[in-house]
């Protein structure tokens, strides 16, 4: 009895055995998909990405067919394998180059059709395909070692560290300096304070001690005003107008008489008004100087931020068909100090100035090319070649580089800091010839560079290489750019749904948030509350 018990006991250990053996181990897809062809085969499936498609005006879809270029197209696949006789003979490989070919003759096939309904050929796709899909062999930059140089970047005001003085906080650059906001919101959870706006604007706001600013115009652009709110209850402390332009500007559909974004020193505030000219309020609200810089006739209309430097408010609005204004006021008086020479071009980015070593350089990402200036004097130091015709977003600094990122799915490059003249050949450090936002800023934090495009596309890239650590697609159309708090990044959509996604080599999403309202401004974060101005109000949001 005992002995046939032990032997079924052997019986059964060595089939349980046995069926571990031959059941086969989970193993990685031979030949998967890189992140960018991930994204692509399903956006291919996606009725959501389908409707933002629909969105796009003719300029968007064509760059947005390039997407189909992606590092490990059929193409590039049919040339790293050997080509088309030894990719036939191996069914794995010819199974994978084919669901390749279907995914980029589908896309094609989708951006065609979107295409014809603008009633514009598409027959530019095709000729032009192949030539982009095998670019991708040659797209890899070489990687050098970084020169010993450091980046610093360069505060409006003496204690802005500690404030939201301008657009994207402190540095410009999207990072809090808090650590913690509520995770959770929604349009009754975590509210503090909400007021509803008068009239338009895309600006966003702005923080020093108690009061929050934030500008607003009437929809016929005869009235700009600037606003001051209490910041512990929402109330209004206080609201003046700008000078009543004596011509109004033409504007896209999506900008407005109040896009620009303020700058405080905590002693004054300072708005670029458009035709309106620069003004500056003091804190409580009355108007120090206005200093007209005449009509702005540029496509789409003005829509770009003063920044501070010393005693100077330094302005740089490119223009399309009239002289481009690069301009430096005395802070105090208004008067201006210097003013030089721009050549023209599509341009709504902002100045970012830092500490390059042992002097300071104001960085500017323009139509073409990225430019280095001396921003005491506003003379050029260096030029880099490489952006796209449509330069918005701002230059980003981090680990010893310069980030440029634009165009509609664009170019993001990564620079060198140091150089005198044309820096293009010697200071360019890596280059990705799409992927680039046309609106929204990219982010860096420890060693990634973070980009979330108008389409929804969020991608992690490693900052010294330029190579995808993770590309996902996130929910709507985005125009404003991402907030860094710690080590989470919080992304606002068109319609006011916000994603808060923890940073890192993982795409993980913390928390989504939907205030349910239309929202084109980039968000502050400050004293661990959340300020978001929306089409109809702005909300303090905390715990």
């Amino acid at each position: 009895m005992v002995i046939q018990k032990l032997h079924n006991i052997f019986l059964l250990i060595f089939m349980t055995g046995l069926l571990v053996f031959c059941v086969p181990k989970s193993e990685k897809p031979l030949y998967s998909f890189g992140p960018e062809l991930r994204t692509l085969s399903e956006d291919l499936e996606s009725q959501a990405y389908k409707d933002v498609v629909s969105t796009m005006i003719i300029q968007d879809l064509q760059e947005e067919w390039k997407r189909v270029a992606t590092p490990d197209n059929y193409l590039v696949f049919l040339e790293k394998h050997g080509g088309i006789e030894k990719i036939t003979a191996d069914p794995n490989l010819n199974a994978a180059y084919e669901k390749r070919k279907d995914i980029a003759d589908g896309f094609i096939a989708l951006m065609g059709n979107e295409i014809r309904d603008k009633n514009k050929n598409p027959d530019f796709l095709k000729e032009q395909l192949e030539q982009l899909l095998i670019s991708e062999l040659d797209r890899l930059a070489v990687i050098e070692a970084l020169e010993d140089i450091s980046i610093e970047p360069i505060l409006p005001a003496s204690g802005a560290e500690n404030q939201w003085p301008c657009f994207r906080g402190p540095t410009g650059q999207g990072i809090a300096v808090d650590k913690k906001f509520p995770l959770n919101w929604s349009q009754t959870e975590n509210i503090i304070w909400k007021v509803e706006l008068s009239g338009r604007g895309n600006s966003s706001p702005v923080i020093w001690d108690n009061r929050i600013f934030i500008t607003s115009a009437s929809d016929d652009g005869k009235t700009r005003e600037l606003f001051c709110y209490n910041r512990s209850n929402g109330e209004l402390l206080w609201k003046n107008a700008a000078p009543v332009p004596d011509n109004i500007e033409k504007l896209y559909w999506k900008n407005s008489y109040a896009s620009s974004t303020p700058v405080t020193d905590g002693e004054r505030i300072i708005n670029f008004f458009g035709n309106s000219g620069m003004v500056c309020y003091n804190m409580s609200g009355d108007v120090q100087w206005t200093q007209n810089l005449g009509d702005f006739t540029t496509m789409h209309g003005p829509g770009t931020n003063p920044v501070l430097y010393k005693d100077k408010i330094i302005l740089i609005q490119d223009q399309t068909n009239a002289e481009s204004v690069y301009v430096a006021l005395n802070k105090f008086t208004g008067e201006i100090l210097w003013k030089q020479k721009r050549e023209s071009g599509m341009g709504w980015s902002s100045p970012i100035i830092v500490r390059v070593d042992d002097h300071d350089e104001m960085i500017y990402n323009g139509s073409h090319n990225v430019v280095g200036y001396n921003p005491d004097t506003g003379e050029q130091i260096w030029t880099l070649n490489g952006s796209t015709k449509e330069a918005v977003p701002m230059i980003v600094s981090g680990g010893g580089l310069l980030f440029s990122a634009s165009g509609r799915n664009g170019t993001i490059m990564a620079i060198r800091p140091g150089g005198n003249g044309d820096i293009t050949d010697s200071h360019l450090f890596w280059l990705n010839e799409r992927g680039g936002p046309h609106v929204p800023s990219p982010a860096y934090y420890k060693d990634r560079l973070y980009i979330v495009n108008d389409t929804g596309i969020a991608t992690c890239l490693n900052a010294l290489t330029g190579e995808t650590v993770w590309r996902e697609r996130l929910k709507g159309r985005f125009s404003m750019s991402p907030v860094l708090v710690g080590d989470k990044l919080i992304v606002t959509n068109e319609k006011g749904f916000t994603t808060i996604i923890k940073s890192g080599d993982k795409f993980e999403v913390l928390a989504e948030n939907d205030l349910a309202e239309e929202t084109l401004s980039t968000l502050a974060v400050l004293g661990g509350r959340v300020y978001i101005r929306t089409a109809l109000h702005l909300y303090c949001i905390g715990e």
